[in-house]
């Protein structure tokens, strides 16, 4: 193919002569789409180029066109804002972009830099009003054309799914796939599968049977460790049981991960495509099911309340990154505030830190909380020997009677309304005036139904009553003289304190910084 099988205006046939070097831009996008397919699409484009005598360089990539972190596109795109090419070649142009808002971009640079947009059927110079127009329209029917087929693709592999055939994406480890039947077959790591089940019905955690292959040196098939939230995973997913789900996640249209790629977001069950008996078990129902009741029956309690609930549950905060503390009790040892784990994310989503805040003995955050806490309480305490001693029993509002006085306005501006609308019907008032009048009497009715709803029915000196007796069991709790439970101590606390911000950050010689933030 030449450029003399193009149709061309005036102003391009003099820009045709014009073209030194050229960037060809080559995508493979969807999965049918083969790497042979991409090889002859790049090599009719570098015959075009051969034919004219162009220079060329090659951008080629594997990438939906929806897809704004496609490295080789967005690589050209600052070559072509430094004036490096004469043109861009596609074999068309959805190659480029599909969607509207990504051909806006890529024309406005094309336009800005006066770069010519070559494809199979056409030479576009944006700069002319007639060609911007003919590949807004283009762009416009691509993308419908794209939605449709994305329909059609999701339609197929749903109807597919329904018959039992695996359309879940990637391979479970422990399965490979059959390209004829369409089905999952258990491949030489279901053994290994098979022995995480039998260890875990043995009474092995996740974190047993982690440290276990550790020791053994068994590594993942990408050669890294296992870990205990890999092992929980299989031990959770209902394909080892010969279960087919399709449809678990979607994408979302509008949250997006740090990293810019949309999340997924868990379906639905309704919405969810569920086979039994779609492809060979690994693991025996009864067995998968016996492994799914112990890990309710330890994942429904809080690791706090596992080792038995702690006055703090909830409240400690991470003062580097914000994440809420846990706890748990080494063999045969103390309790322990855990280390903070978070991990920090970089900008490719892959890279990440872990947070540096040292755990510590629960016994020794106590000292430093119970001696910061026993100065709010004298506070408190002090707080309240003011009130009392200020406090002016006849100056005080009683709240029922207040209560009830808004209520009468209430009742009459509501009557004031029908005054108005008998007075409408009876033409005194004309449309506009009594809409108007009407608007104001709901707008003060609103305003004394706001104050009700806030106002607080208790007298002043029911509340201090109340707050008389939280300052009798905190300062009980400071002298270890409290019946309160562990439980009920936590409900105290919580109802007192926003969370305290904790950091230990150095070897096991740092001290502990806290700062307690309190409620109200």
């Amino acid at each position: 193919m030449t450029l003399n099988t193009f149709e061309m205006n005036s102003a391009v046939t003099k820009a045709k002569h014009q073209i030194k070097k050229v960037a060809i831009y080559s995508r493979k996008s969807r999965d049918d789409e083969t790497e042979e397919a991409l090889k002859k699409q790049l090599h009719h484009l570098i015959e075009i180029c051969n034919q004219n005598n162009w220079e060329y360089d090659v951008y080629k990539e594997v990438g939906s066109s929806q897809d704004n972190k496609r490295p080789e596109y967005n690589k050209m795109v600052s070559r072509l804002q430094k004036y490096d090419y004469d043109a861009v070649l596609v074999t068309d142009q959805d190659r480029l972009t599909r969607s509207q808002g990504g051909f806006e971009e890529i024309q406005a640079i094309l336009q800005e830099y006066n770069v010519l947009l070559i494809t199979e059927k056409k030479i576009f110079d944006f700069n002319n009003d007639g060609d911007a127009f003919e590949g807004t329209i283009y762009a416009f029917v691509a993308k419908m054309e794209y939605e449709q087929t994305k329909k059609r693709l999701v339609r197929g592999k749903r109807d597919s799914a329904r018959k039992g055939n695996w359309a879940g994406g990637k391979t479970p480890f422990g399965y490979s796939y059959d390209q004829e039947t369409k089905k999952l077959v258990p491949d030489e790591n279901a053994s290994l599968i098979q022995r995480i089940y039998s260890l875990y019905l043995s009474g092995q955690s996740s974190t047993d049977i982690e440290r276990q292959f550790e020791l053994e040196g068994i590594l993942t098939p990408s050669s890294t460790k296992w870990n205990k939230a890999r092992i929980s995973t299989i031990l959770s997913n209902p394909v080892y049981k010969g279960t087919a789900i399709y449809g678990k996640t979607r994408v979302s249209k509008i949250e997006k991960k740090p990293s810019g790629t949309p999340k997924q977001l868990k379906s639905n069950e309704e919405d969810q495509i569920i086979i039994e008996n779609a492809h060979e078990p690994i693991i025996h129902h009864d067995d998968w099911e016996r492994v799914r009741l112990i890990r309710e029956s330890r994942l429904s309690k809080p690791p706090a309340a596992r080792i038995g609930k702690v006055i703090f549950t909830g409240l400690i905060k991470c003062s580097i990154c914000g994440r809420t503390h846990s706890f748990q009790r080494r063999k045969g040892k103390e309790v322990r505030i855990t280390s903070c784990q978070t991990r920090n994310y970089g900008e490719d989503g892959i890279k990440y830190t872990v947070c540096q805040n040292k755990g510590v003995r629960l016994d020794l955050f106590e000292q430093v909380f119970f001696a910061k806490f026993g100065q709010f309480v004298n506070q408190l305490e002090q707080y309240l020997e003011d009130i009392k001693q200020n406090i002016k029993k006849d100056e005080a509002v009683n709240p029922v009677d207040q209560k009830a006085l808004l209520v009468a306005s209430i009742k009459k501006i509501e009557a004031s309304i029908k005054k108005v609308q008998k007075g409408f019907i009876a033409e005194i008032y004309t449309e506009e005036e009594a809409q108007k009048e009407i608007k104001q009497l709901k707008a003060q009715k609103e305003s004394l139904e706001a104050q009700i709803e806030s106002l607080d029915t208790k007298s002043q000196g029911e509340k201090l009553d109340e707050l008389q007796a939280v300052v009798n069991r905190l300062r009980q709790l400071l002298e270890g003289t409290s019946d309160l439970e562990t439980k009920e101590i936590n409900q105290l606390l919580t109802s007192l304190i926003d969370h305290i911000e904790y950091k230990r950050v150095g070897d096991h010689k740092a001290e502990i910084e806290m700062k307690i933030h309190y409620k109200g």
